[in-house]
C-alpha cells in the first residue's frame, strides 16, 4: 500500500465500553429484511438496465453531492470547515443524470438533509432516466419521521444512516449531542414505516467493540447493516487506522460478523467484501482500482465529476468519459470499490439473489 504516516497511539477519545446489548437466543434465526416491494415489471426494468449499464461500460452508481455543507464536526472528515458549497440550482441535475444515465445515485454531502428539497429532488431523478435506484447517506440529526415519510413517498428507495458506536460515543465522534439518542427513537419508528434503513458502519480500531453490538441493535430496530473500512484518504487522519498490533481483533471481529450473516439476515455486506477488510489493514489489496471513473463517480455540487469521493476533480459532467484504464490506488477498502470488485461467483449470486 500506498505510504501513510505512522499511526500514533492512543486515539484521540477515551474508548468506553459498549452497552450492554442481549442477543437473541442460540436457536433463533431471522428472516432477511425485505427491500422496498417492487412489481415484476419493476424488477424486469432494473435488470434491463443492470445489464445495458455493464455492456455500455458504467457508470453504475453515481455519488451526487447535495452539498458540502455539514452540521457534525467528525475528526475524520473537513466538510465542517467548508465556508462555501455549490447549490444544486447551480447546474442542471437532472441533465447530468440523464447523461450519466447510471443504475443508482446516492444523494451525499457534506450532510444531505440541510437541502429542504430532497423529495422533489427524488421525484426529479426517479422520473428522469427510466429504471434508477435512489438512496441517501446521511447522519441523521436532521432527519425526522415526517422528512423520512415525505422522501418514502417521493420514491427514496434507501435511507442509509452512519452509526459506528452504540451509545453516547457516536455524539463524541460525531460531535451533536444526543444524536444516539435520537437515533435510537427515530430508526425503529421508520423500520415500523416500511422504509428500507441501512446503517453504514466503519470499521476502525476505535470500535472494534462495537460491530457486533450494532449488527444486533440494528436487527433489534427493524434496519440493515453495511460496513466499510477507515481511510485516513479524507484529511490525513491516521489515528482510526487499525495497526498491526490489532490485525487479530480485526480478524476475529469479521469470522464473528461471517458466523452471524445467516442468522440476523440484515447484513448485507458481501462475503468477499467483508473477508478484504483485514487484507486492506494488513496492506495486501490491489494496488490498483478498477471502480473509479468507471463504474462509480462522484457528481459535486458544481456539477463537476471526481473519478472517487478521494480525487479531484476530472471533468465537467457535460465532458464526462468513462475511463477504460484502473487507476493506481489503494488507499482504500470503501464498500463502494470493494463490493464493485467482487466477482461474479456463484456465492456471490446466491447473496444478491438473497437480497432481492
Amino acid at each position: 500500500m500506498s505510504e501513510r504516516t505512522q499511526v500514533v497511539q492512543p486515539p484521540k477519545h477515551v474508548a468506553q465500553p459498549p452497552p450492554v446489548i442481549i442477543p437473541p437466543d442460540e436457536d433463533q434465526t431471522y428472516d432477511q429484511i425485505a427491500l422496498r416491494s417492487y412489481s415484476l415489471i419493476q424488477k424486469i426494468q432494473g435488470g434491463l438496465k443492470y445489464l445495458w449499464v455493464r455492456l455500455r461500460g458504467g457508470p453504475m452508481l453515481v455519488n451526487m453531492e447535495v452539498t458540502h455543507f455539514c452540521n457534525a464536526r467528525c475528526d475524520f472528515c473537513d466538510f465542517w470547515k467548508t465556508e462555501r458549497s455549490g447549490k444544486l440550482s447551480d447546474y442542471d441535475y437532472i441533465d447530468a443524470i440523464r447523461q450519466l444515465n447510471p443504475m443508482a445515485v446516492t444523494l451525499t454531502g457534506g450532510e444531505p438533509t440541510i437541502n429542504k428539497q430532497l423529495p422533489e429532488v427524488v421525484r426529479q431523478i426517479k422520473s428522469c432516466s427510466g429504471y434508477i435506484y435512489v438512496g441517501m447517506v446521511t447522519h441523521g440529526s436532521l432527519m425526522t419521521m415526517e422528512k423520512a415519510a415525505a422522501l418514502w413517498e417521493a420514491g427514496i428507495d434507501q435511507i442509509s444512516i452512519s452509526l459506528n458506536y452504540v451509545g453516547s460515543e457516536h455524539d463524541e465522534e460525531r460531535g451533536i449531542e444526543g444524536l444516539y439518542d435520537h437515533l435510537n427513537t427515530l430508526i425503529p419508528q421508520m423500520a415500523a414505516h416500511g422504509i428500507n434503513v441501512i446503517l453504514n458502519t466503519v470499521v476502525m480500531r476505535d470500535n472494534m467493540d462495537h460491530i457486533i453490538p450494532i449488527a444486533y441493535k440494528a436487527r433489534e430496530w427493524g434496519a440493515k447493516v453495511s460496513f466499510s473500512c477507515y481511510s485516513d484518504f479524507k484529511n490525513g487522519n491516521v489515528l482510526h487506522l487499525i495497526d498491526p498490533d490489532h490485525i487479530d481483533q480485526v480478524e476475529q471481529v469479521i469470522e464473528n460478523l461471517l458466523a452471524l450473516k445467516p442468522k440476523l439476515g440484515n447484513i448485507i455486506s458481501s462475503d468477499f467484501f467483508l473477508r478484504g477488510i483485514p487484507d486492506y489493514f494488513k496492506n495486501n489489496i490491489p494496488s490498483t482500482c478498477n471502480v473509479a471513473g468507471k463504474w462509480l463517480v462522484q457528481l459535486t455540487p458544481d456539477g463537476d465529476i471526481k473519478p472517487c469521493p478521494e480525487l479531484p476533480v476530472s471533468s465537467h459532467y457535460s465532458d464526462f468519459k468513462s475511463t477504460t484504464e484502473p487507476i493506481v490506488c489503494d488507499r482504500c477498502w470503501y464498500s463502494c470499490r470493494g463490493e464493485t470488485e467482487a466477482s461474479l461467483t456463484f456465492e456471490r449470486v446466491m447473496e444478491l439473489i438473497g437480497r432481492l
